[in-house]
């Protein structure tokens, strides 16, 4: 599938919701419904139309003329002549400005180098890993969210009306935010290219991204339950009947245990009545720990930091549910040769776009824990 492909779906979906929403509610508006549901109506015939060509071309039906290798476009390539400033041809031009590009400001990092900075995100503990995490073309929007709780089917006899249950809608807004990182590249590239600026971006952008990224995601989960007011867990037995009696079973089905090293440290001292500890090893996972059968996923202390001395933070319950992380689907960045012209530097800056919202904060619990007081 095509990045404009993927670009049509997001849309499709997006105006599909924003027309489903001014059908239902106080601000119904069928004009407007109308209105959106048109424009899905041309998306889907330009998808359609791609579609088509994606499949003549599998199916070895030529649609362009064919070229030699000279005309492959790198966007490793074609950033790396970006750095040093020497000449692009028209398809490395076309990889790096698009049709999105932000008035020739900031330039669309292309696709290969954007799936290879997503390989390397692989290798951080990133907390995106823990919430809900959405991709959207939009620097601002709204998702409508069922409340409360959930009432079931209406019944009737056969023949008879069904009773009208309005669900309990909440609308949560986003407003993308953006982030960014300046990565000094030596005028000298050492290697391959691709290797070289990878390198580069993984030691300056990508390791300050998800740092970032977590902090955003941990603050959002935190002030989200109970204003930011943690519950005080004391021991492995207050946290094992906190899991049992205090979330709804429905949240233990993809629920978990976010924590920091501390918090890990003091739980995995913790045993049972019988010196048996009580966290257990996951045997899909060797390298996981269990608490009541939720995987515990550890933080840095700098990261996830202690709420004092003796108490540690301990998030756990369905955290998916509990925070989506909304991320603008493209990357941009820029490149000067003049900013770090005393260091035979020149400087690129990559720049990210995001925001997290707090959604269910009845699926989750956000813990003070402390360790069992000793006998």
């Amino acid at each position: 599938m095509t990045k404009r492909m993927r670009e049509l779906q997001a849309l499709i979906l997006q105006k599909s919701n924003e027309a489903k929403g001014y059908t239902e509610g106080e601000g119904k508006d069928i004009t407007k419904a109308t209105e959106l549901l048109d424009e899905v109506d041309t998306l889907q015939k330009e998808f359609d139309a791609l579609e088509r060509v994606e499949k003549a071309e599998k199916a070895g039906v030529p649609t362009t003329p064919v070229t030699g290798a000279a005309d492959k476009a790198s966007g490793f390539a074609a950033m790396t002549k970006m750095l040093q400033r020497k000449p692009m041809n028209d398809a490395e031009k076309a990889l790096i400005t698009g049709e999105d590009a932000a008035s020739g400001e900031n330039f669309l990092v292309p696709e290969d180098v954007k799936a290879e900075i997503g390989e390397l995100r692989k290798s951080y503990v990133s907390a995106k890993s823990v919430v809900t995490v959405e991709t959207t073309d939009s620097l601002s929007g709204s998702v409508n969210y069922e409340a409360g709780a959930v009432p079931g089917l209406t019944a009737f006899e056969d023949g008879g009306d069904i009773a009208e249950a309005q669900p309990n809608f909440v609308q949560k807004k986003f407003a993308i935010n953006w982030y960014g990182k300046l990565v000094p590249v030596s005028r000298i590239l050492l290697g391959a290219e691709k290797a070289g600026l990878l390198g580069y971006i993984n030691r300056w952008f990508v390791k300050n991204a998800v740092v970032s990224e977590n902090a955003a995601i941990f603050a959002a989960l935190k002030a989200g339950y109970n204003g930011g007011t943690p519950k005080a867990v004391a021991g492995w037995a207050a946290l094992k009947k906190s899991i049992n009696v205090d979330l709804d079973p429905a949240c233990k089905v993809n629920g978990v245990i976010v924590t920091n090293q501390s918090g890990f440290a003091a739980l995995d001292e913790e045993v049972d009545a019988d010196g048996r500890p009580v966290l257990q090893s996951n045997p899909a996972h060797p390298t996981e720990k269990l608490f009541q059968g939720l995987p515990v996923h550890v933080f840095p202390d700098a990261q996830l930091a202690n709420i004092d001395g003796t108490h540690f933070p301990m998030i756990y319950g369905d955290t998916k549910a509990g925070a989506t992380f909304v991320e603008h689907q493209n990357l941009e960045f820029t490149a000067s040769e003049h900013f770090l012209f005393g260091k035979n530097q020149n400087c690129l800056r990559v720049v990210e776009g995001f925001d997290v919202m707090s959604t269910d904060t009845q699926a989750y619990i956000y813990g003070s824990f402390a360790a069992t007081a000793k006998a």
